[in-house]
């Protein structure tokens, strides 16, 4: 269990180094047309999604590592 563990945890690492990168290049960006803006947040809103999965995943087998007594 603990290589699972170990594994989400690398994943949601990866999945925050992924979402802190974009934000800092869009931070650096100028302001695109409409629809480059529209993709920027879409791609944004996936990596969000992402963390928030690897982060479900990381809590649901550390639940399950430690059960309640």
């Amino acid at each position: 269990m603990s290589d699972a563990i170990n594994n989400a945890r690398a994943k949601l690492q990866a999945a925050e180094a992924a979402l802190l990168d974009e934000l800092d290049q869009d931070s650096r960006r100028s302001d695109g047309s409409g629809a480059q803006e529209r993709r920027r947040e879409e791609h944004r809103q996936r990596l969000e999604d992402n963390v928030e999965s690897c982060q479900r995943e990381l809590l649901e087998l550390t639940k399950k590592a430690k059960p309640d007594a």
